[in-house]
């Protein structure tokens, strides 16, 4: 019975030869990644800049502009607003109010109660907060974990194989953290603690 073979024994791909090629773009993209962080930002989500997150159910899919004027309207302070992979589902980002648990409260039911009138069928869902004093901390600690991952996995590689292997692979990690949050900056997908667990994988 004869094998099935995708690759020729003869074939000979001259990877090497296209090296310039290829270290030519690697560069052009991670410049355009750094500029993309830096021109455009990251849209950080409610665990790294604090704030109340509301999540909405809506009865048909609506009008993120919409509901944004509608909550404009409020005046309860600039809000953030994004889609899920629901359609009919909205989170609503919003300044955490001055006060005590009890002005959050009102505050979430004075936006639940007016987007339910003003969208029949919609329903609030959950809401979460986090103070500024905690979003400092998990960005901290965020950067203290990718550092250390980085740095763990350099060494790995220093003492188990050749230092030029720990430098390769820095760099190899570098540029694959550049293309995840230029991609970030361009989309402006909310980066979370959920992202920061996503590149922690991908470093390791």
């Amino acid at each position: 019975m004869r094998l099935l073979k995708l690759v020729p024994d003869n074939t000979n791909l001259k990877f090497v030869s296209l090296r310039k090629w290829a270290f030519g773009l690697t560069l052009l993209l991670s410049l355009l990644a750094i500029g993309l962080v830096v021109t455009k930002g990251l849209n950080m989500g409610v665990d790294f800049v604090g704030g109340v997150l509301i999540e909405e159910k809506f009865a048909t899919p609506p009008s993120i502009d919409a509901v944004r004027t509608e909550v404009d309207r409020l005046g309860v302070g600039e809000a953030s607003i994004q889609s899920f992979s629901d359609p009919k589902t909205l989170s609503i980002r919003l300044p955490v109010p001055a006060g005590d648990e009890g002005a959050t409260n009102r505050l979430v039911k004075k936006v639940s109660d007016d987007l339910a009138v003003k969208f029949p069928g919609a329903t609030f869902s959950k809401y979460d907060t986090i103070s500024g004093k905690v979003s400092d901390e998990l960005i901290s600690k965020g950067l203290l974990a990718v550092g250390l991952a980085i740095l763990g996995i350099a060494l790995f590689a220093v003492v188990r194989f050749e230092w030029q292997f720990g430098v390769s692979t820095v760099v190899a990690i570098v540029h694959d953290l550049l293309m995840t949050l230029g991609f970030f900056a361009l989309t402006q997908f909310e980066f979370d603690l959920n992202i920061v667990a996503a590149v922690l994988t991908i470093i390791s």
